[in-house]
């Protein structure tokens, strides 16, 4: 990226020298720095689910390659039976594992082809995204009109070539199983040797910056601010970008840092996939095709900022 001054590295980091700063790179060489910033996001928590070898499992995240993996395994499947059935399992449900359980059956008839059959069930181990309120109620309406199968307080202890292993023994067949649960740390993280929250995520100040090392920052999901709980969600990661360019500039010249203020509030949108959206706005539910036109203008208006001119 030499029109911004900056090199783009595509290596994994093997080891992180904080005292003497620097990255050990797998390839053996090692970038000096003066400030680290962190933004690694999140990976989905696999929990203590074992994973076979060879398992079908398509985690969400990275979601930049979420499509393209979720392709990939779709096409191992053998539907040379016309009578074939495709079953995917979605495990998760959350908001994440709705939108998905929603949005994945037409994507996966399109891709499988043929006359294959391809249903869809649903996974937690709790109960759907904001239980008792009018979100959860309209996404049990929405899901079960698209004929997705629900199984609450059910948790996965195993998934197999074959399908996934519930914790009452329960077996349920699938040819993909899509991992969509809570948000974990990446291992990376570990290798700061950093203070982190009780799940494993950087504890930060206010100003995004390690509560022991001012010279490290942390933000989005891999964060989590000392002084505010805050859900991992990427309404907070947008919303941290332009405090961590601040504070990166304020580092160098010496100045103070900005404090980050995380929102209280924040719209929620679900895509249901057939073009309608549910939304939640404090405490209020509603649902429609103007959702979905709303939702589409916001990531729109969103993704728009940040691509590059041609």
């Amino acid at each position: 990226m030499p029109a911004a001054g900056a090199t783009l590295i595509v290596d994994e980091i093997s080891a992180v020298d904080l005292s003497h700063r620097h990255l050990a790179l797998a390839d053996g060489r090692r970038v000096p720095f003066d400030l680290l910033s962190v933004g690694v996001g999140s990976i989905a928590s696999q929990g203590d689910a074992r994973f076979a070898a060879g398992a079908p499992v398509v985690s969400i995240k990275p979601m930049q390659t979420f499509l393209a993996r979720l392709r990939r395994c779709l096409g191992r499947i053998d539907i040379s039976d016309g009578n074939a059935t495709v079953r995917l399992v979605v495990v998760g449900g959350g908001a994440a594992g709705v939108e998905v359980a929603l949005c994945v059956l037409p994507f996966a008839i399109a891709n499988v082809g043929g006359d294959a059959r391809v249903e869809c069930t649903l996974i937690t181990s709790a109960t759907l995204v904001g239980d008792g309120t009018g979100v959860a109620r309209r996404s049990r309406r929405a899901l079960e009109g698209a004929g997705v199968r629900v199984l609450e307080g059910r948790r996965v202890v195993a998934v197999e070539a074959d399908g996934v292993v519930l914790d009452d023994d329960t077996d349920v067949a699938a040819g993909v199983v899509l991992w969509t649960t809570a948000a974990a740390p990446a291992p990376i993280l570990r290798r700061l040797a950093l203070p982190t929250d009780d799940a494993g995520f950087l504890l930060t100040t206010d100003s995004l910056q390690s509560t022991a090392d001012p010279r490290v920052f942390a933000v989005g999901d891999c964060g989590s601010l000392v002084s505010t709980a805050t859900a991992k969600a990427g309404v907070y990661a947008v919303r941290q970008g332009p405090v961590l360019l601040e504070n990166l500039c304020r580092a160098i010249t010496g100045a103070a840092p900005r404090a980050f203020s995380p929102q209280t509030r924040f719209l929620r949108l679900l895509n249901t996939g057939d073009g309608r959206a549910i939304g939640d706005w404090r405490g209020l539910s509603f649902e429609g095709r103007w959702c979905w036109y709303l939702k589409d203008a916001i990531d729109r208006r969103f993704v728009g900022r940040y691509r590059m001119a041609g």
